[in-house]
């Protein structure tokens, strides 16, 4: 078992908490007895033990039930409240079952009695207690990537577990999950309330519909299934739980419901009088509007009439009665676009519709839905809100519905009207007859080009669509599907076997698996596969399909479609083979040319110290070392940016020394070699520290000389080092021009140099980029500031050593072998 493991081969971390030290031994050698190896943090009061759990991370944690202050309970009860997960054994004089009872409802992983206590028993609970931890860590890790909210909670309803997706759904404080009840929509409550309580009574799961109150405000629908885990005696010890959001689904059948009535409504309506009327009282409703009217084109197609029954709609619209179709409002702009067209807010309406601003309209909001009709726009319905409204996709597509089910509406009462006075006149009826018989003519052609054109679509695309009858196990698709499979003409496939036969046998298996998982659960498909035609080429396809399932959730069927991918896998085979090959390259580069300039530095050196070598001499030799001794500067900076890129950060080799001092001696060192500049360094504090001297001096270096470089030669360059408590920072200020702010942003990124960067003699622009990687290896940050009149400035802030927890007031840590 893991747990047993982790006990045998890894050293525990345990809190004791007691206020006896004869108890406290009790346990030290029990342990030991045990042969377990653990660091004790030993602490003999409830308020130290329970800063010890909120503050630092334990294996497990050992608490006696009786403590001065707080007692092991209270304690027990507040780390539970703060989401602390350790494993907590209770130790206990009290063997009662009682007290047991009121334990474990409180969020103990379990209890022993002090007398009971032996290595045996101890060790023995310890290994339970680690592997029910696992376990619960293993939960909470699935509950994590679950699409629902995963919650427990105490049978009260305080909840002490709530996922992180709960956290973006409802409205609850992210340190206390407890108050969960708060999100609740008070309509819901009392029923809630009442599930509860008669689940607590019987034992018995329950689930509801309700609100819930999400963070950005405004509420959610959700459904609410809880399940008791029970004692022996049928009592709730703890509540298991899931919220799903249906919001969607729940509007989704308002909106349903909402069009149906008005569909119901259009239906009675025979005249366009009436089919008008229902169309801005009812559709208001629908829209959950404050306000609307309907404008028609005229015969002439020239221009658009309010036509709305209201008399408040028509004062509303006073002055904008009657209009021509290239104004610039939004109906006009409606009907001429055949388009929905909506603003928010008045800011937005006022400056896209000036003419509507000078209106003084009490609205805030507006929607314009083109009636659309079988021979084009006919007009447009105009609904108006009060507040700021921004339309989702899915409102504008029920909009967009509505609008359509009114357009056929009137046009069905155009249509009734016409014929009633064709039968008045009997020469009409055989020229209307005509027109309904070529009416339906040209839309059965117009389908039929719309097919026509999404089958040459996807042929173009390489797309093929499927069919999958999950009832019947049916697999229906069409001939791009056969040519993208590389199938013979003639053979098609006809069950999902069939498909499966034609994929690649290493992915054969995950593609069943996904395949059983959206027959049996409804998932959706997605995946890439390569496929192997009758000539042996691999083929990548991806393939989507999104299943249906009926009002019970059961699967009905999918449709998807696949699309050929092999040019675009190909691509990224290539790109990354070659990233690989130019990272190997620098690599290698860099290591073979050290060697050969070293062999030239050493023998122009022992030339060099030869007497008798004359001025010219002397000079060419002391020109070939100081480029030997850049190009092995520029040799160590690829080598150090090959080894950030490819082994994820720069070594360093810490130990103790005084960073005040290496700054000294590299400010006089650049100083010496620039007799001519003016280099001031301060410092204050101590330096002392754990760091990486040759690195810290490479950092120093860089930032100094780019200082000289950069800045006019009259100038001085400023050194300052500030010690502070746990850091100690390092300030390099030079005068002149600041940097662009454009190249701020990536001023420490590899090969980048400024337009100002000077003739950057032995630079390949990586000195700022190996600055930056060295200071983050010693856990320290690198920030840079340049403005006019104040020159350029970079600071290194650099812990002095590696970071340690804080100390726990009142405990004390005792190392225990076993």
């Amino acid at each position: 078992m893991r747990a047993e493991g982790h006990m045998e081969d890894q050293r525990l971390r345990l809190l004791v908490a007691d206020d006896d030290e004869v108890d406290r031994l009790a346990v030290r050698r029990a342990l030991l007895k045990a042969g377990l190896s653990a660091q004790l943090v030993e602490v003999a009061d409830g308020a130290s033990a329970l800063a010890a759990l909120l503050q630092q991370s334990f294996d497990c944690a050992l608490l006696d039930f009786q403590m001065p202050g707080q007692d092991g309970l209270q304690v027990l009860r507040k780390a539970r409240a703060a989401l602390v997960e350790t494993p907590i054994i209770m130790l206990t004089g009290q063997g009662d079952e009682q007290t047991a009872v009121e334990l474990m409802k409180a969020g103990a992983t379990d209890y022993l009695g002090k007398s009971a206590l032996t290595a045996e028993r101890l060790s023995h609970l310890l290994r339970q207690a680690l592997r029910l931890h696992e376990a619960q860590q293993q939960y909470r890790t699935l509950a994590e990537v679950l699409p629902h909210t995963i919650w427990t909670s105490r049978p009260d309803g305080h909840m002490d577990y709530l996922s992180h997706r709960g956290f973006e759904t409802m409205a609850v404080p992210e340190a206390n999950p407890a108050r969960w009840m708060e999100a609740v929509h008070p309509n819901d409550l009392p029923r809630l309330h009442e599930l509860w309580q008669r689940s607590l009574n019987t034992g018995e799961p329950f689930e509801v519909e309700s609100r819930l109150r999400g963070p950005e405000g405004g509420d959610h629908w959700h459904l609410i299934r809880a399940h008791p885990m029970r004692d022996s005696r049928g009592r709730v010890l703890r509540w298991f739980g899931t919220n799903a959001n249906i919001d969607g689904q729940r509007r989704a059948q308002e909106r349903i419901s909402r069009l149906q009535a008005v569909t119901a409504a259009l239906s009675e309506a025979l005249a366009p009088r009436q089919v008008l009327d229902v169309i801005v009282t009812q559709g208001l409703v629908a829209m959950d509007a404050q306000a609307g009217a309907v404008w028609l084109v005229s015969e002439d197609n020239q221009s658009l009439e309010v036509v709305g029954p209201s008399l408040h709609a028509r004062e509303l619209a006073r002055g904008l009665e009657r209009l021509t179709l290239d104004t610039a409002v939004p109906v006009a702009e409606a009907v001429r676009q055949d388009r929905l067209v909506t603003y928010a807010t008045r800011e937005e309406r006022d400056r896209r519709y000036p003419l509507l601003a000078r209106q003084g309209l009490p609205f805030e909001a507006s929607a314009v839905i083109p009636l659309r009709g079988s021979r084009g726009v006919m007009g447009a319905l105009v609904v108006d809100f009060t507040r700021r409204r921004v339309l989702p996709q899915d409102e504008q597509e029920f909009f967009l519905a509505l609008a359509r089910q009114g357009a056929q509406a009137l046009e069905r009462a155009r249509l009734y009207e016409a014929a009633q006075q064709a039968r008045a006149a009997a020469e009409a009826s055989e020229t209307q007859l005509r027109h309904v018989l070529a009416e339906r003519e040209r839309m059965e052609a117009t389908l039929q080009e719309r097919d026509e054109r999404l089958r040459a679509a996807l042929w173009a695309s390489s797309t093929g669509t499927f069919r999958w009858d999950l009832r019947t196990g049916a697999l229906e698709w069409d001939e791009n599907l056969d040519q993208l499979f590389g199938l013979p003409p003639g053979r098609t496939v006809q069950s999902i076997e069939d498909f499966l036969s034609l994929l690649h046998p290493e992915e054969r298996d995950e593609a069943r698996r996904r395949t059983e998982a959206c027959a049996r659960e409804g998932a959706d498909f997605d995946m890439d596969f390569r496929v192997v035609w009758p000539d042996e080429r691999l083929h990548w396809l991806n393939c989507k399909g999104k299943t249906f399932v009926d009002a019970g959730g059961r699967p009905l069927y999918m449709t998807g479609a696949c699309v050929d991918i092999t040019v675009q896998k190909q691509q990224e085979a290539e790109a990354r083979q070659l990233a690989e090959f130019e990272r190997q390259i620098l690599g290698i580069v860099s290591h073979d040319l050290r060697n050969p300039l070293s062999v030239i530095r050493i023998s122009a050196s022992t030339l060099l110290a030869r007497e008798g070598l004359d001025e010219r001499q002397s000079k060419s030799l002391t020109r070939i070392i100081t480029a030997t001794d850049r190009s092995t500067r520029l040799i160590r900076d690829l080598l150090d940016f090959s080894q950030a890129r490819l082994g994820g950060g720069i070594p360093v080799e810490r130990k103790q020394m005084d960073l005040f001092e290496l700054t000294r001696g590299v400010v006089e060192e650049l100083a010496a070699s620039h007799p001519e500049r003016e280099v001031e360094i301060s410092q204050e504090g101590e330096g002392a520290g754990d760091w990486d001297g040759d690195r810290l001096a490479q950092v120093l270096g860089n930032l100094v000389g780019n200082a000289l470089q950069h800045s006019p030669a009259h100038t001085p360059v400023r050194v300052r080092c500030q010690g502070e408590p746990s850091t100690v920072v390092i300030e390099v200020h030079n005068e002149g021009a600041p940097i662009d702010p454009a190249y701020l942003p990536e001023l420490f990124e590899p090969f980048r140099r400024g337009r100002h960067a000077g003739s950057g003699a032995g630079s390949v622009g990586l000195g700022l980029y190996i600055t930056r990687q060295l200071v983050l290896a010693h856990g320290g940050r690198i920030q840079v500031t340049s403005r006019e009149g104040e020159g350029t400035r970079f600071a290194v802030r650099l812990p002095r050593g590696p970071q340690t927890p804080p100390p726990i007031p009142g405990a004390s840590v005792r190392p225990v072998s076993g």
